[in-house]
């Protein structure tokens, strides 16, 4: 039996993908004041970016333990062997709460075959590892062949993201309100990466967007590997301009028209907020492992 593949709604992964090869979202928790959404059913990004831009203010909360026991219970009796792929640990404790239920059922079915990922990724870099391993089953990868693969690509792909409106952050208590009124009148903008321990740390600020572009290509450059047989994953809420101007500079430097563009998910956008822009890429790559 093909083995499922089951990750959460913070892989930006697009829904021919979903559809294409069989993967289920789980929904994290989109949350406006008493109102709690399923993140990617009962709320788009789309309605968080556009409602933020209004001032509306909102908060995510983790996939509780519950929700990864039912529906992975529901699985294990339907023999189903599944994989599940989940966002950062290092950014939610989403991980945890399926790491529980994990264990909780190896306990209860110590025959099912099954395993929970940290795969210390977010956005599109876990679309990236999430459509890799998806399509691999779909070919008949056995379960250690597509460990092999899985892990592969949690030690080599590489997330650089920026924000073009401090006042986001600052909403969302990540930074001071001085910081993000001298910074938005200045016009700089962060530039950060995801660790190898899957935690958001800055590396560099610049000002102005062209710039700020140059920044993120040379970053590129420098951290990646073998860029023009790569697959690049971008993410972006509401900035296709940045967009633009990013696949222009990349392209021309690698030769490359090997980009796919993707809807930041409601996960990092409430954070984050409207602007940003997040790339994604492997800094070693090998042939065995291409997917795209």
């Amino acid at each position: 039996m093909t083995i499922k593949i089951i990750t959460d709604s913070a892989c930006d992964i697009l829904e021919s993908d979903q559809q294409k090869f069989d993967i289920e979202i789980i929904p994290v928790y989109v949350v406006e004041n008493e109102t709690t959404y399923r993140d990617g059913i009962d709320i788009s990004s789309e309605v968080v970016c556009d409602n933020m831009r209004k001032g509306v203010r909102y908060k995510t909360s983790q996939i509780p333990y519950g929700d990864f026991y039912k529906r992975f219970e529901e699985l294990i009796s339907m023999n189903q062997p599944f994989i599940y792929l989940a966002f950062s640990s290092g950014l939610s404790g989403t991980y945890q709460a399926a790491a529980l239920a994990e264990r909780d059922l190896n306990e209860k079915y110590p025959a099912a075959i099954f395993k929970v990922v940290d795969t210390k990724a977010v956005c599109y870099g876990l679309g990236h590892i999430v459509y890799g391993a998806a399509k691999a089953a779909a070919e008949g990868a056995s379960m250690d062949e597509l460990m092999k693969r899985i892990n592969y690509y949690i030690d080599h792909v590489k997330h650089v993201f920026t924000v073009t409106d401090l006042q986001y952050l600052y909403r969302g208590g990540r930074l001071n309100k001085g910081t993000a009124i001298i910074g938005n009148m200045l016009n700089i903008n962060p530039l950060l990466e995801v660790s190898k321990t899957g935690e958001l740390q800055q590396i560099d600020k610049v000002r102005g967007e062209k710039k700020l572009i140059k920044k993120m290509v040379d970053y590129l450059e420098t951290n990646g590997d073998q860029i023009k047989k790569q697959t690049i994953g971008i993410s972006h809420a509401d900035n296709m301009e940045l967009v633009e101007l990013f696949v222009k500079m990349a392209g021309k430097r690698f030769d490359t028209d090997r980009f796919k563009i993707v809807p930041l998910g409601s996960t990092v956008l409430t954070h984050s907020g409207p602007g940003t822009l997040a790339v994604f890429f492997f800094d070693e790559w090998k042939e065995a492992f291409q997917f795209e």
